[in-house]
């Protein structure tokens, strides 16, 4: 199973493949607990990206036995696929994917790009490669994300393209090292929601504020910080959904 999930508004949008033979694309609205189908992806998934740009989900999408890449789009205005497919010429499996100012930020074993979908152009963002970022969110235009091999929640200006550490959260985060892919970041009305395990497999989360300083320094702030349930599984994905 290949799945991804995009939140807009109150609706999930799952795109994927069930299995070696059937293709999906959903959404399931959270308002009023119901399920419409769409025509499937016009392309065989190996595995999958996606997010949004302009109330346009873009799907960055490997195939076939050679690991090829290309970029379909959903548009949710009109709820039908765009035609073509851009060519991507870029290999290996996605290990994350962000928008920022209308660009889509990948990252797979080679390094972090940036697609511009104005221009239908390719680049590498050197700066934002310094790091391994994973399961990151957006708040304003500035990716977060945790690393968690030095425990601490990092922060990627794309317009300054900078990186800073947040500051204020050493309370929070020393001897999460155990957290690795299992936490999850996500943009929770403008604060950030981490999502991390702790003890034997309970999930918690910590809501977090974030404020910009004078100097440009950015300080995060511990709201609340609970238990949310035991599960003998980690979290793949979080979505904030409108209802």
């Amino acid at each position: 199973m290949y799945v991804n999930c995009v939140a807009v508004g109150s609706k999930i949008y799952v795109f994927g493949r069930m299995s070696d033979y059937e293709k999906k694309t959903l959404s399931v609205d959270c308002g009023s607990h119901t399920v419409q189908l769409f025509p499937s992806m016009p392309v065989h998934v190996g595995c999958l990206v996606a997010d949004i740009i302009e109330e346009s989900t873009e799907l960055d999408v490997s195939f076939s036995e050679v690991w090829e890449r290309v970029m379909v789009v959903f548009d949710t205005k009109t709820q039908t696929w765009e035609p073509g497919m851009i060519s991507v010429d870029k290999e290996g499996i996605i290990y994350g994917c962000v928008v920022m100012a209308n660009k889509m930020y990948t990252r797979n074993h080679a390094g972090s790009f940036v697609y511009d979908p104005k221009e239908s152009k390719w680049e590498k963002e050197e700066m934002l490669n310094l790091h391994e970022w994973v399961n990151a969110c957006v708040i304003d235009d500035v990716l977060y994300y945790l690393d968690f091999y030095e425990e601490e929640l990092r922060a990627y200006d794309g317009k300054k393209r900078c990186w800073q550490l947040v500051k204020g959260l050493e309370a929070l985060l020393p001897g999460k090292r155990r957290m690795k892919e299992w936490s999850q970041t996500v943009n929770y009305d403008g604060k950030l929601a981490l999502f991390y395990p702790r003890g034997d497999w309970e999930i918690w989360c910590a809501e977090i504020s974030l404020e910009t300083r004078q100097g440009g320094e950015i300080w995060g702030t511990v709201e609340s910080c609970r238990h949310l349930v035991n599960a003998h599984s980690s979290s793949m994905k979080v979505l904030d959904v409108v209802v």
